[in-house]
């Protein structure tokens, strides 16, 4: 069929940026626990969205490095998500049976009770802010590289470097609110007091 039209990797692009930031921006705001995870969900796909638009933008704009460093960051993001969502629907699932709650707000000083889980959990937490060395971390470095790759090798392309710095700045985006969630979501629910 040959190559895609590049307006393809820019409707994902869009599509990984409004979906990343606006489900983390919906995590921020809940108050139930597996609520959250689901939104993060919705933020994980905006990020495996932001990997396919780079592979589509590079196989359409003739860049073979980019192409394979989208598609592997996205592919392998799916199978990252599928492990540490897993680990952290489990955590929550755990909170549930130990606490009898979701709530958030009701939450706190788990971590004396409940001291597997607390290490579990914040392990999930890590991965999913995408923090080295877990398994989060490796799959966005690889779609944040084929986002430099687009800035730096745009000089016959202004496309490119338009699709890089948007993945650049929405990866971003995404990364400091999910930190910010997990860190609050943590410290209330493992740390705070009972």
């Amino acid at each position: 069929l040959g190559p895609p039209p590049m307006w393809w990797g820019a409707t994902l692009l869009v599509i990984g940026a409004v979906s990343g930031i606006l489900g983390v921006l919906y995590a921020l705001a809940q108050h139930d626990l597996k609520r959250l995870l689901a939104y993060h969900s919705v933020e994980n796909i905006g990020i495996i969205c932001l990997g396919l638009g780079l592979w589509l933008v590079g196989t359409a704009g003739r860049n073979p490095d980019l192409a394979a460093l989208g598609i592997l960051g996205g592919l392998l993001h799916v199978c990252n998500h599928a492990i540490f969502k897993s680990l952290l629907f489990l955590g929550a699932g755990a909170v549930k049976h130990g606490a009898h709650t979701l709530e958030i707000d009701r939450l706190g000083g788990l971590q004396k009770h409940m001291p597997h889980t607390a290490m579990t959990f914040l392990i999930g937490a890590a991965a999913i802010c995408g923090l080295p060395p877990l398994n989060g971390f490796v799959s966005e470095l690889l779609i944040y590289m084929g986002a430099f790759t687009a800035v730096t090798k745009a000089t016959s392309n202004a496309s490119l470097a338009v699709a890089g710095m948007m993945t650049l700045l929405a990866l971003s985006v995404i990364g400091a609110l999910a930190a910010a969630c997990f860190t609050k979501v943590y410290g209330i629910v493992f740390l705070g007091s009972p």
